[in-house]
């Protein structure tokens, strides 16, 4: 069954990606905050009705509550500084940047989680991580910013890589311990309550918007719930936490999607190394398949 994990963490990564290339049209034309809460509070509902056909939950303890507040806040900080990132820098570096984050996930998961891989899984994780940083080298995008210590949105997108594997872990101890429909209301509804509350009294523009950019989030919200009920179901055929480190280094791989609509749509080119890239993904998600068989 952790094969159907593996596939599940492929879903992810297409639902993450392609959403991330159509949030930089979003965040352009109502800014990365209005674009984080209504994006949570879309996806959330349309993720609420397929996560009631999992099971009835139980009751949270306190200890629970504490747990799916951190899934909300957490969730919320990540989806800001991402979107932030994308508003201000370009998508082909801050993209790649956000999409590191499956090396702080396996990190958590075996150190702090005490989860057991085999030799074999960690090589073939560690040949996805490896795909992905060679997707997202962009050497002449990153040498085009002179006198800068850093490009924009880089900073902004280092904050959300660190915030994203802690989302993805309580996400998903939450599931095995309190059911999945409160953590999956706390990661999208809850998040959007903490954006809307803070907007609030930082004074953001919170207001509806309507039009194209309307329709571009209804797209985005519908991806952003099915990555996350790909999550879900990925623990819920499993039923262990095993298979967190997984799914969510396969999660990172939405950055070939993001990259590869650009190249597509947008004509961009790419450095020679996304082809390298691409090519160590495949092997190394093939190699994944055949040792979680």
């Amino acid at each position: 069954m952790v094969s159907v994990a593996v596939v599940l963490g492929l879903v992810l990564a297409f639902c993450f990606g392609t959403s991330d290339y159509l949030s930089k049209g979003l965040t352009g034309k109502v800014g990365f905050y209005r674009t984080t809460i209504y994006t949570l509070a879309v996806s959330g509902a349309f993720a609420i009705a397929p996560t009631l056909l999992l099971g009835i939950p139980r009751q949270p303890s306190y200890s629970d509550y504490a747990l799916l507040a951190l899934i909300a806040v957490s969730t919320f900080m990540a989806f800001l500084f991402m979107y932030r990132g994308y508003q201000i820098g370009h998508l082909s570096i801050v993209s790649p940047t956000v999409n590191s984050f499956p090396i702080f996930s396996v990190l958590i998961a075996v150190f702090i989680l005490k989860v057991s891989l085999s030799l074999e899984v960690l090589l073939a994780l560690a040949g996805v991580i490896l795909g992905i940083l060679l997707v997202s080298t962009n050497v002449s995008s990153l040498g085009s910013s002179k006198g800068r210590r850093l490009t924009p949105g880089v900073p902004e997108a280092i904050l959300a890589a660190f915030f994203f594997p802690v989302t993805f872990t309580t996400l998903g101890y939450a599931d095995l311990t309190v059911g999945y429909l409160f953590p999956v209301v706390a990661a999208r509804l809850g998040a959007a309550s903490v954006g809307a509350l803070a907007g609030l009294a930082l004074k953001q523009d919170l207001k509806p918007f309507g039009g194209e950019p309307l329709l571009r989030l209804l797209v985005m919200g519908a991806l952003e719930a099915g990555g996350i009920l790909a999550f879900t179901l990925a623990l819920f055929y499993t039923s262990t936490i095993a298979v967190l480190p997984i799914t969510t280094t396969l999660g990172g791989m939405g950055v070939v999607f993001t990259v590869g609509l650009a190249l597509v749509l947008l004509k961009e080119r790419v450095e020679p190394s996304y082809a390298v890239g691409a090519v160590v993904l495949i092997a190394s998600v093939a190699a994944l398949l055949y040792f979680t068989a």
